[in-house]
């Protein structure tokens, strides 16, 4: 893998604006809260961290993400993974991920098939806040900003939000890269932690940069997807309903034969409860999928069934259900998966801005 002129001049083009922003007077403040959370993380998942580690020092880890941000519970979260996983196991499957003898690439895909409710933002931020000088931060705006520095063609996996081990390696691959010939440009060295700030710069300011296409820059809600995480997805869901104040449930069965991927609920005084469904369709049958639908309309407070997908999968859904009763077909919404992606990002930037009021302190001290 090398950068090519295309990609050295983009790179080229961000470094005043990364200088000013290593510059500035208030970054020591970003200084600082990456030398706390490096410190906590450092000691709370360092071998003998995960040892002795109780389900509160779990919890402040778990907080302290920037990945966690868009949870305004993050109770919620919390209790989520220690429910689905176990705090043994996952105590057993950090200490393999950090700190065991195989390849990042054997150790990123082992966690990912042993622990449930870990996207990859997650577990490389994680990585990389614990080893940053060999493991950088995959999340969305990482993502935008390598499209707009010009490595989609040459790194296509920018298109996808999760990704494998293999693809994680080839990542922390190109960063060094980056890092390489940000050092060339005469920048200070950074680690894979400081390229993502650099990267980060990068998104802040690309799209107001029009000079570096002869085309209209597309907006980042509209970049072209080509798979998801499904669980990932559902957790989205689950945390945008829960900033709109439902009570939110995964994975619940709802009527007989209908367990579906979420549920939103609103109860109204003492009239009843108002639900509403969501089906995440990533693969497998379109018929299982409907039918799946039909039997949840069966439940008389379920007001709307949602259908999260790619374009392309609600294209061909809608044809499948334009033959069915007309009381189905109106119940039905359809919601893309950038659509859930995008919102999520303003709920993470609201979370942001809320925190810094510090209206309600949690319950995992940091």
């Amino acid at each position: 893998m090398n950068i090519t002129p295309l990609q050295q001049q983009r790179i080229e083009q961000f470094v005043p604006t990364f200088k000013r922003y290593l510059e500035a007077t208030d970054r020591e403040a970003d200084l600082q809260e990456r030398r706390e959370r490096t410190e906590m993380l450092s000691q709370l998942l360092s071998p003998e961290g995960l040892e002795k580690m109780t389900d509160l020092e779990f919890g402040q880890v778990i907080s302290s993400l920037w990945a966690s941000l868009m949870w305004g519970n993050k109770g919620y979260l919390v209790d989520r993974l220690l429910n689905d996983n176990s705090l043994a196991k996952l105590k057993t499957s950090l200490h393999d991920l950090l700190w065991g003898n195989h390849t990042i690439a054997m150790r990123f895909d082992d966690f990912r098939k042993s622990i449930k409710g870990f996207g990859a933002g997650m577990i490389t931020e994680i990585l990389a806040f614990v080893h940053p000088d060999q493991y950088g931060l995959w999340n969305n705006k990482a993502r935008q900003a390598l499209m707009l520095l010009g490595f989609e063609d040459t790194f296509p996996t920018v298109k996808k939000s999760q990704i494998s081990g293999k693809e994680y390696e080839q990542f922390n691959a190109l960063m060094l890269l980056i890092k390489n010939e940000l050092l060339q440009q005469g920048l200070p060295e950074l680690d894979l932690l400081g390229i993502d700030y650099f990267l980060f710069e990068v998104w802040t300011a690309g799209w107001e940069k029009r000079e570096l296409t002869t085309e209209e820059p597309q907006e980042p809600e509209t970049m072209a997807l080509t798979d998801f995480d499904h669980d990932e997805m559902i957790d989205q869901i689950i945390t945008l309903g829960q900033w709109l104040g439902f009570e939110v449930h995964k994975e619940k069965t709802v009527a007989m034969g209908a367990k579906v991927d979420a549920v939103w609920q609103a109860r109204i005084a003492n009239l009843g409860v108002v639900t509403y469904v969501f089906e995440v369709q990533r693969r497998g049958s379109y018929d299982s999928l409907i039918l799946n639908l039909q039997r949840a309309q069966n439940n008389p407070s379920v007001q709307r069934l949602v259908i999260v997908a790619l374009p392309g999968d609600i294209t061909k859904i809608r044809r499948e259900i334009e033959s069915l009763s007309e009381g189905f077909r109106r119940s039905v919404g359809y919601m893309e998966v950038a659509e859930v992606m995008r919102a999520s990002e303003l709920v993470t930037e609201l979370s942001g801005i809320m925190n810094k009021l510090e209206l309600v302190k949690g319950e995992f001290a940091i």
